[in-house]
């Protein structure tokens, strides 16, 4: 019964490092992508003005840091085997601060490009008049950087590469970082995407309701006008609904997993147990990367618009080579 229950602790051990090696590349290699994407595409003259594409211009920018420092070190550390966190104590520093900053980073400026968006479609001047400012949405992305640095740069000091792991310092300070951990990056985020969600799509049905009701002497332009507005409100909501999909199969796991090992971390586990947990582990957060691999994909697929841009900066992009092979 021991060398079964060894066999299975090994083989699940094994399982852990090849999620990280293999689930952990390719959503390394398809958030970097969608990084380039994202800011070719909110570069672009057409959007580059304007304050959504400001703020998810930033969320790209600092995604790519998250893929490229955070993810990468889970991989090699994990994966790979290679003990850079443990051995290194300003990497274990780091990489903790910037697990927790550029997360909410991230997801902060998405859902301040979401209110940007929220506040245009309302029907009050009061309102609108805050939505589209590109100056005001620069001051909120540097203020939004400054608010996270001080919420987690304690974790800049607090924790250190001892006894073979990064861990933080023990006592108070743990289970207050845990638990605040718990709270900003695994139950905020599907609360306030539902909530962003929901808000907004009734904001664009009324929209649609306004711009319909003032057409009512000409059924064509009725037809006509709830045809395109009825488009936008559909990918839109597409758009919102896959993403709080995304949010709540990647969160919620991430979530119930943080809590439970900060629950039961004191209690006594089996090694067969111990690698079942691990596994589980691994998987939610590797899984807590996924919203911000899939942002760029989950955009080109439901809106035309961002595709027409994508495909006008690669027209560009040969035309310009062509241009200078004739030169030549």
């Amino acid at each position: 019964m021991n060398d079964t229950a060894s066999s299975y602790s090994s083989i699940l051990t094994a399982v852990s490092y090849q999620l990280n090696i293999y689930f952990g590349s390719f959503l390394l290699v398809a958030g970097n992508l969608g990084c380039m994407g994202n800011i070719i595409l909110f570069l672009s003259p057409t959007l580059r003005e304007r304050a959504y594409s400001i703020y998810l211009l930033w969320e790209a920018i600092s995604d790519f840091l998250y893929f490229n420092f955070v993810l990468m070190t889970r991989v090699l550390q994990y994966g790979f085997k290679i003990p850079i966190l443990t051995r290194y104590d300003v990497l274990c520093k780091l990489r903790q601060f910037l697990t927790d900053w550029s997360n909410q980073v991230s997801f902060s400026f998405f859902a301040f490009a979401t209110i940007d968006r929220l506040l245009s479609t309302q029907r009050a001047n009061k309102y609108r008049q805050w939505s589209n400012r590109a100056d005001l949405a620069l001051k909120i992305c540097l203020i939004c950087v400054f608010v996270w640095l001080l919420l987690f740069g304690h974790r800049l000091i607090l924790y250190s590469a001892t006894k073979g792991a990064c861990i933080p310092l023990p006592g108070f300070y743990a289970y207050f970082d845990a638990y605040n951990e718990i709270f900003f990056k695994a139950i905020c985020p599907p609360i306030v995407m539902i909530g962003l969600a929901h808000l907004l799509i009734r904001s664009v049905r009324g929209v649609i309701q306004r711009k319909v009701g003032l057409s009512d002497s000409k059924l064509s332009a009725i037809v006509a006008c709830r045809s395109t507005i009825d488009q936008i409100d559909s990918r839109l909501t597409l758009m919102l609904i896959l993403q709080t999909i995304i949010a709540l199969i990647t969160y919620i796991p991430f979530a119930i997993q943080l809590i439970y090992s900060n629950i039961t971390q004191h209690w006594p586990k089996s090694t067969l147990r111990n690698a079942q947990e691990s596994v589980f582990a691994q998987l939610t957060h590797l899984l807590s990367y996924t919203f911000f691999a899939t942002s760029f994909y989950i955009s080109i697929i439901t809106n035309v618009g961002f595709r027409r841009q994508i495909k006008k900066f690669f027209k560009k992009s040969r035309l310009n080579d062509r241009s200078t092979n004739t030169n030549a």
